[in-house]
């Protein structure tokens, strides 16, 4: 019998065999993980401010990630598409004010639509009663979406509105 107190060579080598083992369950683990068919992802948003009319959609300049093709979206547009069946996960968030164009008490809301129709639970608004009074809205929704149907996010306010950095990122979870 040995002890590590001893130094011996055979407790080296049980220490080293284990780290081994341990580092090969890490990477076959981590391996399995990422290279999961099911999963895809893509970030999009804006770095400069967009001002939005009533009733009309949030168009995205920037796609900071895009990983697989499961949706694809284009910089400049509002329209994301799902190119494969499956669950997805959908998390809006921005802040949002009233330009003095109305100088009255507006509720500033959006939505998410998926084929043109609202999806319920994504429908956040806040009461402002000063121009440039800024609210913070955010969502997050789990839908299930078939190849070909499009996602966009429409601005529910009977008002212009100025977003600030709006940003949507849509996963597949499965």
């Amino acid at each position: 019998m040995c002890c590590c107190k001893n130094k011996c060579n055979k407790c080296y080598f049980l220490i080293i065999i284990s780290l081994i083992l341990f580092l090969l369950i890490w990477n076959v683990t981590l391996t399995v993980i990422v290279s999961n068919d099911n999963y895809a992802h893509i970030n999009s948003f804006n770095y400069a401010p967009e001002r939005v009319e009533s009733r009309e959609y949030i168009t995205f300049d920037t796609n900071r990630i895009v990983e697989k093709n499961a949706i694809t979206h284009e910089e400049g547009t509002a329209e994301f598409i799902v190119n494969q069946d499956g669950n997805y996960y959908i998390q809006f968030n921005t802040t949002i004010y009233e330009p003095p164009s109305t100088g009255k008490e507006a509720t500033l809301s959006v939505y998410l639509e998926h084929n043109n129709a609202t999806i319920y639970g994504t429908t956040v608004g806040e009461t402002v009663t000063n121009a440039y009074q800024t609210v913070n809205l955010s969502f997050g929704v789990i839908i299930k979406a078939d190849s070909g149907d499009i996602l966009r996010i429409k601005n529910n306010s009977e008002t212009v509105v100025e977003l600030l950095q709006p940003n949507i990122d849509i996963i597949r979870i499965k």
